[in-house]
């Protein structure tokens, strides 16, 4: 696939006319607000984190391996999975038992490591995670 042909599968899936719509459009329809980055010969999506000093993994679709609006959908899937439990750990507040409740300490605080759901998105290539 071309770069251009490629870049049009990006903004067919958004229904955008350029690339600034396309990231706002991310960006506002996902939970996390999601951003992605057009590079000459791929494209990169990921989400930071709020209230986390690092964000999910960085998700890297190929133009030269011919990818789909689904799989598109299974990246945005995967990053929207990783921050819901990534902002979970940083943000609920958990009594000592691990019940939610309003005068605990989130998992971060109780010492908890970060949840790591990007290693069941193996499959999917990866380069590092937002920071």
């Amino acid at each position: 696939m071309s770069e251009q042909a490629a870049r049009k599968t990006v903004l067919d899936f958004f229904d955008a006319e350029t690339q600034a719509q396309a990231e706002k459009r991310l960006y506002k329809y996902t939970s996390c607000g999601a951003w992605i980055e057009f590079e000459p010969d791929c494209i990169r999506l990921g989400s930071i984190v709020e209230g986390c000093d690092f964000g999910t993994a960085i998700y890297v679709l190929w133009y030269r391996d011919n990818f789909t609006s689904k799989d598109m959908q299974d990246r945005i899937d995967a990053i929207e999975r990783e921050a819901d439990a990534l902002w979970d750990w940083a943000n609920v507040l958990h009594d000592k038992n691990g019940r939610k409740h309003w005068r605990g300490k989130t998992a971060a605080d109780w010492g908890c490591d970060a949840p790591d759901i990007s290693y069941e998105y193996s499959q999917f290539e990866q380069d590092g995670i937002s920071a």
